[in-house]
């Protein structure tokens, strides 16, 4: 284990990033059963939800709470080489959007056809609009 200030503060966000997910994953699972009902497809934008709220809030509290010299997310021997707030934000859109789509009726192949292409957009989007 580290003695850095920094990789502490990462492994602190890290691990409130998981009560985040959580609470997240079953607020929009009961929104989802209260207004759609349908338990499978409710699990699956409730999980989409939930983990891109985990990459999301982990991407954000590092950048908060983490010196502005210690590495990014990405530079982690862990972390994916990737964005990880652009994957965030992009899931709980795709994931939202697909709950709402879903809600006001729309079959559910143009939910997922609609949901994926919003996830893809979004991460492509968002990583070139946000800050590593």
């Amino acid at each position: 284990m580290s003695n850095d200030p920094g990789v502490e503060a990462l492994h602190t966000v890290d691990d409130r990033s998981k009560v985040v997910a959580v609470l997240t994953t079953v607020a929009a699972f009961g929104a989802g059963m209260f207004t759609v009902g349908d338990i499978e497809f409710v699990s699956i934008a409730a999980a989409a939800i939930g983990i891109g709220a985990r990459f999301g809030s982990v991407w954000w509290g590092a950048r908060i709470f983490v010196d502005r010299d210690s590495a990014a997310v990405a530079d982690q021997p862990t972390a994916g080489r990737y964005h990880h707030g652009a994957v965030g934000v992009a899931l709980v859109l795709a994931g939202a959007i697909a709950l709402i789509a879903r809600y006001l009726g729309v079959e559910v192949t143009t939910v997922a056809v609609a949901a994926s292409a919003v996830a893809a957009g979004a991460f492509l989007a968002f990583s070139a609009l946000l800050p590593d």
